[in-house]
């Protein structure tokens, strides 16, 4: 008897297909990337030589001073080039400060805070990055010096949609859902204040997505918990509010693990449960609690640091007030509905200083509000989803008191938070907003005004930079 032997091979994928998938997996991301860009670029090319009122002008000094001293120390002086930035271009919208343009700054009492810096608060981390980016940019296109470090910007908020794009994937959540949240923030008032000027605030959206993505990464067995030590402690050396993002991160594992033990009755460290082939339960609060005393040892470290090289008394800069319970309750509502809108007010007057109408802008807190407590209503009881709507819940509504009690506690004194400061775990929010959008007119409507939106920013350019 003859047996024939048929191998069975399953035909390769025309070269069609495959620049399909590609193309579905990558467009997204693709546009939103273009979109920082064009947003970044087209808003810094408006601003005028005049400084941002939220510290440029000690960032500036900052990256002047870099390749010479490393770092600013506590109670060091502005240097000339910022001083002299600043008689005859000044801040927007307050103009020139100082004394007149073209003569001595040798006296330094007319200046803001009698010219002592405030900027020695961080580490050159953020200001080497933009320094090395900003002076190749400088060096191949020939812009002013303050403009190609003001791009560099661009760059963080379009890692920042990647990584947006890369975390809300992870929940299956749809690709228009996501192209229409990502042009919101790109078109955000937060991010015209924070990727088309110099700030500190510019690496925290991608570092507070990233520690995110790496503790569901972890929870899934996906990564190696050592990833989110690591991270969490690079984010806190670039700016320490970032710390918010990690106790996020911490907070989502530390309710993942509660949930686990209780399914299992509590029984055994190691239970582990089928998609989880890569970690034991014990691993989830192991590394959320490596995280935060790596990232928060790495800020002392910091700290003491920074107070063995003080050449001088640090900047009062007069702004604090009685932390009263009923400061602290109201620091509730900061966070959630503020942070994607975060603008500055002019002292002495009701305007902003980035005059976008307050009624093109509202909805964006509505996107977060409604994704944030909408997510956290609809909530059932055994949902795969508790961990994360109940961590970023507790985050949107409770961190900025808590930030405000460290403030307070730390250093003896306390201001209203700006909302800004939420920037590492604002990317959260858009998470959930994204897993409450579920019909068509919903994303019709998302998608159509992200759009309109981003448009009315680029238009206006001209006007509001």
């Amino acid at each position: 008897m003859t047996v024939s032997h048929e191998q069975t091979i399953t035909p390769a994928a025309p070269p069609q297909s495959r620049w399909r998938r590609l193309f579905i997996a990558l467009w997204v991301p693709v546009v939103l990337v273009i979109a920082s860009f064009g947003m970044s670029a087209v808003v810094t090319a408006n601003h005028g030589p005049a400084l941002s009122p939220v510290d440029e002008w000690v960032y500036v000094d900052y990256l002047f001073k870099l390749p010479v001293q490393g770092i600013v120390h506590e109670g060091e002086k502005i240097g000339k080039e910022a001083l002299v930035i600043m008689s005859c271009d000044g801040v927007t919208p307050y103009g020139p400060m100082g004394p007149a343009c073209g003569s001595s700054v040798a006296d330094l009492s007319a200046f803001p805070y009698e010219g002592v810096t405030s900027a020695d608060a961080y580490t050159p981390a953020y200001f080497a990055v933009t320094r090395v980016i900003g002076d190749a940019v400088h060096t191949l296109t020939g812009i002013s010096q303050l403009s190609s470090w003001r791009v560099t910007g661009a760059l963080w908020l379009g890692l920042a949609s990647v990584l947006l794009h890369l975390l809300l994937r992870q929940w299956r959540i749809r690709r228009p859902v996501i192209l229409g949240l990502g042009l919101a923030l790109i078109a955000s008032p937060f991010a015209w204040w924070t990727y088309t000027y110099i700030s500190t605030d510019a690496p925290s959206l991608a570092f507070g997505i990233l520690i995110l993505l790496a503790a569901v990464k972890i929870g899934r067995g996906q990564w190696s918990g050592w990833w989110l030590a690591v991270i969490s402690t690079a984010a806190v050396l670039f700016k320490v509010t970032n710390v918010l993002g990690v106790c996020l991160a911490a907070l989502y594992l530390l309710i993942l693990w509660l949930l686990e033990r209780k399914e299992t009755q509590w029984a055994g460290w190691k239970t582990r449960r089928p998609y989880q082939r890569n970690r034991s339960s014990l691993g989830l609060l192991f590394f959320a609690v490596l995280a935060l005393g790596a990232s928060v040892g790495a800020q002392l470290a910091w700290l003491a640091f920074r107070s063995a090289e003080a050449v001088g008394i640090p900047v009062d800069q007069a702004i604090g007030i009685p932390l009263t319970p009923e400061e602290l309750v109201s620091q509730v509502a900061t966070f959630l509905p503020g942070t994607i809108t975060s603008n500055v007010n002019i002292s002495g007057s009701s305007d902003l200083a980035y005059a976008i109408p307050g009624f093109v802008v509202a909805p964006l807190s509505w996107i977060c509000v409604a994704g944030v407590l909408g997510a956290f209503w609809a909530l059932r009881k055994g949902s795969k989803l508790t961990p994360v709507v109940v961590s970023v819940t507790m985050a949107a509504l409770f961190f900025a008191p808590m930030l405000a009690i460290m403030i307070h506690v730390t250093t003896g004194n306390y201001f209203p938070l700006p909302p800004r400061y939420g920037a590492s775990i604002l990317g959260s929010f858009l998470l959930l907003a994204g897993l409450t959008i579920r019909n068509r007119w919903a994303v019709g409507i998302l998608v159509t005004y992200s759009v309109a939106l981003y448009a009315y920013v680029l238009v206006n350019a001209p006007l509001l930079a």
